[in-house]
């Protein structure tokens, strides 16, 4: 399970962008809020984006 506030970079749909976990849905399945450096909000599973380090992110 991702913390809120974990930077990630997308691997499918908007492959490269970086964004970061704002929550994680109250779904059985392990879905999260994600804030993209583009402006948009979406939900995601884990396959579609990876962690990346804490300095990494360059979103604010």
């Amino acid at each position: 399970m991702l913390e809120p506030g974990t930077p990630i970079e997308m691997t499918k749909g908007y492959k490269g962008v970086k964004g970061t976990v704002i929550e994680r849905t109250e779904s059985e399945y392990e879905l999260y809020v994600l804030k993209l450096e583009n402006g948009i909000h979406l939900v995601a599973g884990p396959t579609a984006f990876v962690p990346l380090a804490k300095g990494n992110a360059e979103t604010g």
